[in-house]
C-alpha cells in the first residue's frame, strides 16, 4: 500500500452537509468527524496508508458565515445529457482538510435551505451537484482514488462514476453510505432520468425503485455501508427493508455495517463547559450537582435520590414518541421525574405536551433547540430514554453513557451494537418489542438496579469507560479502503 505522501490515497467525501460549514442532522456530524479521525489514524500510527482527504458540499445560504473565509477556486460548466449547470467553486480548510463548496448558478432558487421536505423540490439540485463533483476533479487537477458518497442526495455520482470508469484508465472506487434507508429520494426520480442517469438493474429491483436516487447509489457502488452492523442485517428483513429487502438481499455481499462514533472532545464530562459541574468516572459525587441543577432550573421538587429520566431527540414517529408517552402514563408505581428536550412535527409535540399536562409535577417538555441543556441533561439525568422504532445508529445513547446516564432503549440498529445488556458487563437496558409492556419491563428492571447504589455505580462506570470515539470507526473504514484498492 502507498506510504509515500506524494502517493497518498485520495478520498473525496461527497455529502449534502458537513460540519462545521453546515449541520442539520447526524450526517453533518459524520462528515465533520470521520475524515478528521481517518487522518489521525494514519498520521499518529505506523500504517501502510497515507490519505489526502477532501470534502465537497453544495452551497447553501444557511452556511455558517464564520467558516466562510473561502478562496474562489474555479468556475465550470457541468453538462450531463442535455442538462447544463454552471458551478462556482470555493475552497476553505479545517483540520488539514480542504472543503469544496459548489454553488450552482443555474439553480440559485434551491439554495436557500439544505433540504426541503419534498425531494421533488430539491432533487435536481442534489443530482446536479453530485455529477458536478466528477467534473470538479478534472478542473482542479486532482483525481480521487475513492469517492465516499452519502445518502440519496449523492446516489447519482455512483452511477456516473461507474459509466466513466468504463472509458477511463484511472478507475475510481466508490463507497456509498446509507444513513437512513427510508429516505430514498422519492420524488426525485424524474431528475435521475432527466440527467441521463441509468436506473438500477436486475430482476429484484422493484419497478417503483429503479430510478430512486438511493437505489441508484446502492446499485452502482463498489461498497455499501450502513452506520451500524445490526442495521446492515435489519435492512435485509421485511420489518426494516422498506420493501427493498429482496433487492438488498441480492447485494448483501457488498453491504457491511460500521458503527458511528462521537466526538469525545466535544462530549467530555471532564471539560464540558455547558454543564454545571464537571466530573469523571472516579468523581461521581460531583455529578450529583448536575441533577440538582436540573431540578432547580425546571421547578422540580429537589430530591437527589428520585430517578430522573431524560430524553434529547427530534420528535418524530421514528423516535417512538407515542410509545414513550403511553408507557410513562402507565408507569405509576414508582416515583420519578422526566425531562424531554426536542422539537419536531406538531402531532408528536402535542403528544408530549399532553403528557406534561397529565403529570405537571413530574414532567417537563422543553420544546426547543437548546445546546446547553442537550449537554446538561445527560450530565445530570439518571436514565436516558430511547424507544426508537428503528435506529440506524443513534449517537444519543453513546453521549448518555459517556456522561453516566444509563440508556433504556428499544433493541434495534445501533442501539444493540452500542448498549450491553448482559448482567456482568451491563451498560444499559434493552427491550425487544416496541410495546408498552416491554418498555415498562425495562423501566422496572432499571429502577430495581437503581435502588442498589453500588450496583448502579458500577453500571455507570462501565458505561463511561466505553470507547465510542471515531477512532474505532476510522480503523474499520481504513480496512474498507484497503480492500477496494486491492481489487
Amino acid at each position: 500500500m502507498r506510504s509515500d505522501p506524494q502517493e497518498s490515497v485520495k478520498i473525496l467525501f461527497v455529502a449534502a452537509e458537513a460540519a462545521p460549514l453546515i449541520k442539520i442532522g447526524g450526517l453533518g456530524d459524520y462528515i465533520g468527524s470521520l475524515p478528521k479521525a481517518l487522518l489521525e489514524a494514519t498520521q499518529n500510527h505506523n500504517t501502510d496508508i497515507a490519505l489526502d482527504i477532501r470534502i465537497a458540499v453544495p452551497y447553501t445560504k444557511m452556511m455558517d458565515t464564520r467558516f466562510l473565509e473561502t478562496t474562489n477556486v474555479v468556475s465550470f460548466l457541468s453538462q450531463h445529457g442535455t442538462e447544463k449547470n454552471i458551478f462556482q467553486v470555493y475552497a476553505t480548510s479545517f483540520d488539514s482538510i480542504t472543503y469544496y463548496i459548489l454553488e450552482n448558478k443555474d439553480l440559485e432558487e434551491q439554495q436557500d435551505v439544505v433540504y426541503t421536505a419534498d425531494p421533488s423540490e430539491d432533487g435536481e439540485k442534489f443530482i446536479a451537484f453530485s455529477l458536478a463533483c466528477l467534473d470538479l476533479m478534472q478542473h482542479i487537477g486532482w483525481r480521487a482514488d475513492i469517492i465516499h458518497a452519502n445518502d440519496w442526495q449523492t446516489g447519482a455520482i455512483c452511477s456516473a462514476l461507474k459509466k466513466a470508469n468504463h472509458i477511463s484508465p484511472h478507475k475510481i472506487k466508490s463507497v456509498f453510505v446509507i444513513h437512513n434507508l427510508p429516505y430514498m429520494g422519492t420524488g426525485a426520480e424524474p431528475f435521475i432520468q432527466k440527467y441521463k442517469i441509468s436506473g438500477a438493474q436486475g430482476k429484484a429491483v422493484p419497478e417503483w425503485g429503479k430510478y430512486l436516487p438511493l437505489v441508484v447509489g446502492i446499485d452502482n457502488a463498489d461498497q455499501v455501508i450502513t452506520v451500524s452492523p445490526r442495521y446492515a442485517e435489519e435492512i435485509l428483513t421485511p420489518q426494516f427493508g422498506n420493501d427493498l429487502q429482496d433487492y438488498l438481499s441480492t447485494k448483501k455481499k457488498k453491504i457491511i455495517g460500521i458503527l458511528n462514533g462521537i466526538d469525545d472532545q466535544i462530549w467530555n464530562p471532564e471539560t464540558d463547559s455547558f454543564i454545571q459541574k464537571q466530573f469523571n468516572s472516579e468523581n461521581m459525587e460531583a455529578r450529583k450537582e448536575n441533577k440538582v441543577f436540573i431540578q432547580q432550573s425546571l421547578g422540580f421538587q429537589i430530591e437527589p435520590d428520585i430517578p430522573l429520566l431524560v430524553m434529547v431527540s427530534r420528535l418524530d414517529r421514528q423516535k417512538g414518541i407515542r410509545l414513550l408517552c403511553d408507557t410513562l402514563r402507565h408507569f405509576k408505581n414508582e416515583k420519578w421525574q422526566a425531562v424531554i428536550l426536542g422539537t419536531g412535527s406538531r402531532d408528536q409535540e402535542e403528544l408530549v405536551y399532553a403528557l406534561e399536562k397529565t403529570f405537571p409535577d413530574t414532567v417537563r417538555f422543553l420544546n426547543r433547540f437548546d445546546s446547553s441543556f442537550s449537554h446538561q441533561l445527560p450530565a445530570g439525568g439518571d436514565i436516558f430514554l430511547m424507544p426508537s422504532l428503528y435506529e440506524p445508529c443513534g449517537i444519543s445513547q453513546m453521549i448518555a453513557m459517556r456522561y453516566g446516564c444509563i440508556p433504556i432503549a428499544h433493541a434495534v440498529g445501533g442501539l444493540v451494537d452500542s448498549i450491553d445488556e448482559n448482567e456482568e458487563s451491563r451498560t444499559g437496558f434493552l427491550f425487544h418489542q416496541p410495546e408498552r409492556d416491554a418498555f415498562l419491563g425495562a423501566l422496572e428492571q432499571a429502577f430495581q438496579q437503581y435502588q442498589k447504589p453500588l450496583k448502579w455505580s458500577k453500571i455507570q462506570k462501565r458505561a463511561m469507560q466505553k470507547d465510542f470515539s471515531w477512532k474505532k470507526s476510522a480503523e474499520e473504514y481504513l480496512k474498507v479502503y484497503r480492500k477496494l484498492l486491492r481489487t
